[in-house]
């Protein structure tokens, strides 16, 4: 049987009868890379209408266009966990944002702490990626990135109810201990290429709805961190449903 291919799409809304007209990107990935042909089939999804099935009506040069048939699913929450980073370069950062898609983050929010070396660039292709993610993966939502803001600010301006943050000084409680009886969407935060200095790390040992936890006895890079987070989120929530 074979693969549908999935194309998040926001705008028109999906509905019944509906033809959509693709730009020039995505018409060139269905009809170039992907061949498909007239009468085949496309899903196209969004958060607010859910997933729908489509098929392509023509391809010419004024690109692809899709009559949209019936409804595959409904839109529902897909609730995640909140991740809070320090960006590590490029490359690692293009890696992180893809795979915390895939593992069910809920949405990305930078810090800016005193060791970060990165900045957040290209907020555009961050969102390309985590919308290629989210086709690939099957989620109906994609999450958003949040503006970077310093550690400090952020942890006044929203002050999560429960963040546990992965302390590499390792005395912190097991990352799975910690996660049993939390919410559906803990916030999570990982530190910079560095670390956390002694003073960010004091400061956030001070707030009562903060939570160091420990990642283990190896000191794992800050986007493997992240993604450990949230692999034992998984875990733990697949456990309990």
């Amino acid at each position: 049987m074979a693969v549908v291919p999935r194309l998040h799409l926001e705008d028109p809304p999906l509905r019944a009868a509906v033809t959509v007209s693709l730009d020039a990107a995505r018409s060139h990935y269905l009809s170039r890379v992907l061949r498909l042909a007239a009468g085949d089939a496309v899903a196209l999804f969004n958060a607010e209408d859910g997933e729908w099935r489509a098929r392509v009506v023509a391809l010419d040069r004024r690109g692809v266009r899709l009559a949209v048939e019936d409804r595959l699913r409904p839109p529902c929450a897909e609730p995640g966990p909140s991740l809070w980073f320090a960006p590590p370069r490029r490359t690692r950062l293009e890696w992180l944002v893809e795979k915390a898609v895939e593992l069910g983050v809920g949405g990305f929010r930078p810090v800016i702490t005193e060791r970060t070396v990165a900045r957040l660039q290209r907020p555009e292709r961050l969102r390309a990626i985590a919308v290629e993610a989210a086709e690939q993966c099957g989620r109906l939502t994609v999450p958003e990135f949040a503006p970077t803001r310093p550690l400090a600010r952020a942890l006044v301006e929203e002050a999560p109810a429960a963040l546990l943050f992965a302390d590499e000084a390792g005395d912190g409680r097991p990352l799975l201990k910690a996660l049993d009886g939390e919410g559906p969407e803990p916030v999570f935060l990982v530190g910079p290429e560095g670390g956390f200095t002694p003073a960010e790390r004091a400061m956030l040992r001070a707030r009562t709805t903060v939570r160091p936890v420990s990642l283990g006895p190896r000191i794992l890079r800050s986007e493997t961190a992240a993604l450990y987070m949230l692999a034992c989120w998984g875990a733990v929530r697949g456990a309990g449903g």
